[in-house]
C-alpha cells in the first residue's frame, strides 16, 4: 500500500538555538546500559521499567538492542504486552523512561527546549478498530506534564503516527501509513517555547528512511504549549519532562489492539536553553 503523508506547515517558527544552552540530556546507549550511563538511584536518576519501583516489572520491558540509529552500536527497546501485569506501570500498560529529575529533560513555564531523537517500530502488527470508531492510541513519545497529561506527544494509532498538542486537544496525522517504515529508523526534532499563556511556539520536523534531511514541518505559534489544566478545569501541577517508550492507556487486546508493541529509541538529546544544570552535571 502506498504511504501518504499528511503534513501541514501552520506558521514559521521564530525559535532558534540560543548560545546560552546550559542543561543537556543525551542518551546514545553506546555504553550498552539501559540508563546510558545516567544514575538509576538517587534524586537525579533516570526512572527505568524493570528497575524503578512502581514501573513495569518485566525484565524485558526495557532492554538494549544491537544496532542503533545512524550506524551506532546500540539502542534501547521498550516493550508492552497487554493482559500481563508485569508490563503495567502506574496503573496502565506502560514501559517508559522517566526523566523528571534529569537536567535538560525537564521544563517549566517560560523555558525553551530543543529535542531530537530517532525511533524504530519493531515488527509492528498494527491495531485494528474492530467494532470501534478507531484503534486505541499508543503513545511513543511525550512531553509529560507531571500532575496532569501530556503537553505534546506522538502516538501510534493503527497504521498512523499522530502528533498531539494542547493537552491532547489537537491532533494531526504526520504519517498516514507507517508500515513501509517498520524496522527502519525515523529521525525527529522538536523546538518548543514552553508557555502557559498563548505566546508559546513549537516546531516539529522528521526525516523518513531514504530522505537526506529533516522536513515534513509542522510549526505552530501563539498557543499554549505548557498546559495548566484539563478540559474540565482540573489543575495540572508539577513541571514537565520528556518521557519515551510505550504508553498504552486505553489499549485492549479483546477489542483488536495489537497485544505486543515494541519501540526502539536512540540518539535522544534534550537541551533546555533556560534552566541551569545542577552542580553534579
Amino acid at each position: 500500500m502506498k504511504s501518504t503523508h499528511i503534513i501541514a506547515v501552520i506558521a514559521l517558527s521564530t525559535l532558534a538555538a540560543s548560545s546560552s544552552a546550559q542543561a543537556i540530556f543525551h542518551a546514545d546507549y553506546e555504553d550498552g546500559t539501559v540508563s546510558s550511563g545516567y544514575p538509576t538511584k538517587g534524586p537525579d536518576r533516570v526512572e527505568i521499567p524493570g528497575i524503578e519501583p512502581g514501573l513495569a516489572t518485566a525484565q524485558d520491558a526495557a532492554y538494549i538492542v544491537a544496532g542503533g540509529a545512524h550506524n551506532t552500536a546500540f539502542a534501547v527497546a521498550n516493550k508492552v504486552v497487554l493482559d500481563d501485569p508485569a508490563y503495567v506501570g502506574g496503573g496502565f500498560p506502560r514501559s517508559e523512561f522517566g526523566l523528571g529529575h534529569v537536567a535538560g529533560a525537564s521544563y517549566r513555564d517560560g523555558d525553551h527546549g530543543l529535542y531530537t531523537f530517532s525511533m524504530l517500530l519493531k515488527d509492528l502488527v498494527p491495531s485494528v478498530k474492530g467494532t470501534r470508531k478507531a484503534p486505541s492510541e499508543d503513545v511513543v513519545w511525550q512531553f509529560k506534564h507531571h500532575g496532569g497529561g501530556h503537553d505534546i506527544h506522538l502516538s501510534l494509532q493503527g497504521t498512523q503516527l499522530k502528533l498531539g498538542w494542547g493537552g491532547n486537544a489537537y491532533k494531526m496525522v504526520v504519517i498516514d501509513n507507517v508500515m513501509p517504515y517498520v524496522n527502519q529508523w525515523i529521525d525527529f526534532r522538536f523546538d518548543v517555547l514552553w508557555k502557559s499563556d498563548n505566546s508559546g511556539d513549537f516546531t516539529f520536523q522528521m526525516k523518513l528512511p531514504g530522505e537526506t534531511g529533516l522536513g515534513h514541518t509542522v510549526a505552530m505559534k501563539n498557543l499554549q504549549t505548557y498546559v495548566t489544566a484539563s478540559p474540565d478545569g482540573t489543575p495540572w501541577t508539577g513541571i514537565g519532562s520528556v518521557q519515551y517508550g510505550v504508553y498504552r492507556n486505553g489499549a485492549k487486546s479483546a477489542a483488536g489492539d495489537t497485544k505486543t508493541l515494541i519501540v526502539y529509541h536512540d540518539e535522544v538529546t534534550a537541551t533546555n536553553f533556560t534552566a541551569k544544570p545542577k552542580p553534579s552535571n
